[in-house]
């Protein structure tokens, strides 16, 4: 049944007068290129707090922040027809984690290396665990730009996707020197103390 503005229910908010979708940024992207390549967790959350009104808004941020392409790395299916209803392109390459992501790794980075130089912008997104996508993208802007894969997970992380130890050994990178309270916590609960 409509609800009092003609759209369905569970449907993303509707200007009444426009009929357009409501857009919103998605809570947590890096940007790893700007305005070219972006990481981040599934537009309308990931896992059981999605929300089908929240993904029509982020898909149309997405969008009007001129993302074309949508990568899923999710294991399911989902959202792709969302993006080719919005118009976007969609590729699904699906990964279980960063554990099992050694052999797509280099796939995808091959994809990220062509799609980036078309016009428009790349997005990236798993389900609810964002570490792999940041992976992704930091080791795309380590062949690309030479940028150290620990500065792009540091700079993932400060955009609010979580990294995990899977993810930076996937690159080589310490956990610690991504993760500083990691290494906090451990030599606190070791006894040792933090400023030494």
């Amino acid at each position: 049944m409509p609800g009092a503005g003609g759209e369905k229910p569970g449907a993303a908010p509707l200007n009444r007068e426009t009929r357009e979708v409501a857009v919103r940024e998605p809570k947590r992207i890096w940007w790893a290129v700007p305005r070219k390549l972006c990481a981040l967790e599934r537009p309308g959350g990931g896992g059981r707090s999605h929300r089908p009104d929240r993904r029509a808004a982020e898909i149309a941020w997405l969008k009007h922040n001129g993302v074309r392409l949508c990568v899923s790395t999710m294991t399911t299916r989902h959202n792709l027809g969302d993006y080719e209803a919005a118009g976007l392109d969609a590729h699904h390459v699906p990964v279980a984690s960063a554990a099992e992501g050694a052999d797509t790794l280099e796939e995808l980075l091959g994809l990220l290396r062509r799609e980036v130089r078309r016009r428009g912008a790349v997005a990236i997104h798993g389900n609810r665990h964002t570490d792999f996508v940041a992976a992704v993208c930091a080791a795309h802007l380590y062949g690309a730009r030479g940028v150290d894969p620990l500065e792009g997970l540091r700079d993932a992380a400060a955009a609010g996707l979580v990294i995990s130890p899977e993810a930076c050994e996937l690159l080589g990178v310490s956990y610690g020197a991504v993760q500083p309270r990691s290494a906090i916590a451990a030599s606190t609960s070791a006894g040792r103390s933090v400023t030494t």
